[in-house]
């Protein structure tokens, strides 16, 4: 293959490749923040389609009915329209199944400060720390997976209030927080997305249902 042949392919491919981004059918992302710790980390590039739709557990990428400010947000799809979504203790049941439990996820753990300097401090890389805590407690974000090798027991930090939680879900129901809520019914139309960092995911919890429309793709591969 001459010269000519192979500069007029690259340049086809690069043309093909920006008509495809333009087009939205690939868009490639990178993560910003700790909200899908441990499995989509920051830095992390993904690649998704909108040629694909999203399916229970995939990761996908929306904007809120508000836009956010225009941000494009990327968490993990937890239920869809008709099923029925309860969460207790921070874990996700979708029509009474337990979808977390091959899932490695995000808690945040309260512990002395003599624990975190023998077991944290210097076995974890950049430990993510909650930044409310008194001197006697320290407060951080730690992996299920990481969690289950310690010698001791450590105790979870649960959120009690409903205060800033979505008044679409959380609205008459005093009962209900942050980790324990419902069983709820999907509305037709709209989805419920979280972060696999369930202390630390600004997510529907917060900002309500995603419409149908607003979903802009799915996460293929993440690099």
């Amino acid at each position: 293959m001459d010269k000519k042949k192979i500069i007029f392919l690259i340049a086809a491919f690069i043309v093909f490749v920006m008509l495809f981004r333009w087009s939205g059918v690939i868009r490639t992302y990178s993560i910003s923040s700790t909200s899908s710790e441990p499995n989509l980390k920051v830095g992390t590039t993904i690649l998704g389609s909108s040629l694909v739709k999203p399916k229970r557990l995939d990761f996908a990428y929306f904007k809120y009915s508000d836009s956010l400010d225009g941000w494009t947000i990327v968490k993990r799809l937890i239920a869809i329209p008709a099923d029925t979504l309860e969460c207790k203790n921070g874990n996700y049941f979708v029509n009474g199944k337990n979808i977390d439990e091959d899932l490695d996820l995000r808690f945040l753990y309260k512990m002395l400060p003599q624990d975190y300097d023998t077991y944290i401090k210097n076995n974890v890389i950049n430990p993510e720390l909650n930044s409310h805590y008194r001197a006697d407690t320290i407060k951080v974000f730690l992996d299920d997976s990481f969690v289950k090798t310690l010698p001791v027991k450590l105790e979870r930090h649960y959120y009690m209030g409903i205060e800033s939680l979505s008044k679409a879900i959380f609205l008459n129901h005093s009962n209900w927080n942050f980790n324990n809520f419902g069983p709820i019914v999907i509305p037709e139309g709209k989805y419920f997305f979280s972060g696999d960092n369930r202390d630390n995911s600004y997510d529907s919890r917060y900002r309500g249902f995603v419409n149908e429309a607003h979903i802009l793709g799915t996460v293929l591969i993440n690099f």
